[in-house]
């Protein structure tokens, strides 16, 4: 039986939807295939090979890494590097080269255009250097969304791109939650970080129509979080926004299947697992057309915008005056699309096809 061993730099909370997309992939395909997740970090109670880095810690480089794949891997093997630009993935493609092995890259939005002009010169170094060799030897070069495929085709010219979104596992998600809380709020959850968006969320939610409705933002708090409260301070919104921390389990579905609408206008994005999440809850979804979402869900149920105050102020201005009925049926009409054409249960065989081509 083929082993699929996937490869990433942290399988840890701190990766975010990374993480929830590795463990998802790797159980999905355990019937089909022997799967192994090789990681740098992980949380303790992970079952996952963890070689922590030794040396040169901005790239995670760890020598027992290596060693474990010279020494492991043999031609049954197949490589999914989950990533692009850490020594987990460099000695994993140097593996798979020497050894003539096929291997999947799935940079998740790490080589899209706000991601590269991020530190340009060392990532355009990098890309010289290492980079370029280790997708142009990928069998499979692995796109989220159609604008990331295009992207990807414009920067490498790989010939076989293989689109495949993110999913989640639909019928594993709560459907049923508390509603005692009568608050209206909108949500924001997610990493703090100003890739999000969440300048323009605060600067569009102070210009709404609608004073009583709040704004809570789950999302473990750092530096970013700091500028954002002394945003909200000049905007004279504090009162009427809520920086919760991080939230999670059944708190955390209770917050999303309870908001007038979950909103997310990030600048870049792979399909932030957490906007397919909040539609399952039968939550409307405002996002922007750069969280790689089919623009079909502005037909089904959700709001997508370009990531500006203007456009934002609109939704959320709409958003806020929905009747209940309205809102109800935009979440269980969203709820349909997701389970369609986001979940596992749809879309996850995709995965087990792709892995059979490699030989």
């Amino acid at each position: 039986m083929k082993t699929i061993y996937h490869i990433a730099e942290s399988v840890a909370n701190e990766s975010g939807g990374l993480k929830t997309v590795v463990l998802n992939l790797n159980s999905h395909i355990s019937s089909s295939f022997k799967s192994q997740i090789i990681c740098n970090k992980k949380e303790e109670k992970d079952d996952f090979l963890v070689f922590p880095s030794n040396k040169f810690k901005n790239w995670a480089y760890s020598k027992e890494l290596s060693l474990y794949l010279k020494q492991n891997l043999d031609f049954q093997s197949i490589l999914h590097l989950h990533g692009v630009f850490m020594h987990a993935h460099f000695t994993g493609s140097k593996v798979a080269i020497k050894n003539n092995l096929p291997y999947v890259v799935s940079p998740h939005g790490m080589l899209e255009p706000w991601h590269l002009n991020d530190k340009k010169i060392k990532k355009s170094i990098y890309l010289k250097l290492f980079l370029n060799k280790i997708i142009k030897n990928s069998n499979v070069l692995h796109a989220i969304t159609p604008f990331e495929k295009d992207n990807l085709y414009k920067l490498t010219n790989h010939k076989n791109i293989v689109e495949i979104p993110n999913l989640i596992h639909y019928t594993n998600l709560p459907k049923t939650t508390n509603t005692a809380d009568e608050e209206d709020y909108f949500m924001f959850l997610g990493r703090i970080h100003p890739k999000k968006g969440l300048d323009i969320l605060l600067e569009s939610f102070s210009r709404i129509d609608n004073k009583k409705i709040t704004l809570k933002i789950v999302g473990s708090e750092n530096e970013y979080s700091n500028e954002l409260k002394i945003k909200c301070e000049k905007l004279n919104i504090s009162k009427r926004v809520m920086f919760l921390g991080g939230v999670f389990g059944d708190e955390k579905y209770n917050l999303l299947s309870n908001a007038k609408a979950f909103v997310a206008p990030s600048y870049s994005e792979a399909i932030g697992m957490v906007n397919l999440e909040a539609a399952a809850c039968n939550t409307p979804v405002i996002t922007s057309f750069y969280t790689g979402i089919n623009p079909e869900w502005n037909t089904n149920g959700g709001i997508m915008i370009n990531p500006n105050v203007v456009e934002l102020t609109k939704a959320l201005n709409d958003a806020s005056s929905w009747s209940n009925e309205e809102q109800n049926n935009r979440g269980i009409m969203l709820s349909e699309y997701v389970k369609e054409n986001y979940s596992w249960e749809k879309k996850g065989d995709l995965w087990t096809e792709l892995y059979k081509t490699l030989n």
